[in-house]
């Protein structure tokens, strides 16, 4: 092989080793929402008080889900819905979220759909819920569909 066609296997070789060891969109995210996070949503369910949420995220890349506990402030019957929230992280921090939760108790279900944007400390932003089946129980959407959610940092930095 004459030395311009090795140089030219050189390069084709360096090249294809470069591309594989890079990402022409860079990396996922750099932001790590895993763990456990707790707050509000809104206000005016239960006599006027947000309701609570508390939600452990597992991520695999840009993908969140994991269970969520949703509880009406004490009302007239205090529910605990249990249940499962999904949705995904963009390369700018902006989730969009999915939240399916139920009463087994009473069959009371609450769902919705959102967005926020994510921090390693904060998730802040929409989460518009509907409740189904609940006659009789006195439970109602908060005035508010303002979510806000920090992370439980005793367990998020927790070690060794």
């Amino acid at each position: 092989m004459n030395r311009m066609g090795a140089g030219g296997v050189v390069i084709a070789l360096l090249g294809a080793l470069v591309a594989s060891c890079s990402s022409a969109t860079g990396p996922e995210t750099d932001l790590i929402l895993a763990g456990t996070w707790s707050g509000t949503l809104g206000a005016g369910s239960g006599g006027g008080r947000a309701l609570r949420v508390t939600w452990t995220i597992a991520q695999n890349g840009l993908q969140l889900s994991g269970p969520v506990t949703v509880s009406t402030s004490p009302a007239v019957t205090p529910i605990t819905f249990d249940g499962t929230i999904t949705g995904s992280l963009s390369r700018t921090s902006q989730l969009t979220l999915s939240l399916a939760a139920r009463d087994a108790a009473s069959g009371c279900a609450v769902n919705g759909s959102g967005a926020a944007a994510g921090s390693v400390l904060t998730i802040d932003g929409t989460l518009d819920v509907t409740f189904t089946s609940c006659d009789g129980l006195e439970v109602q959407p908060p005035a508010s569909d303002h979510l806000t959610l920090t992370r439980d940092r005793t367990a998020a930095f927790s070690g060794p």
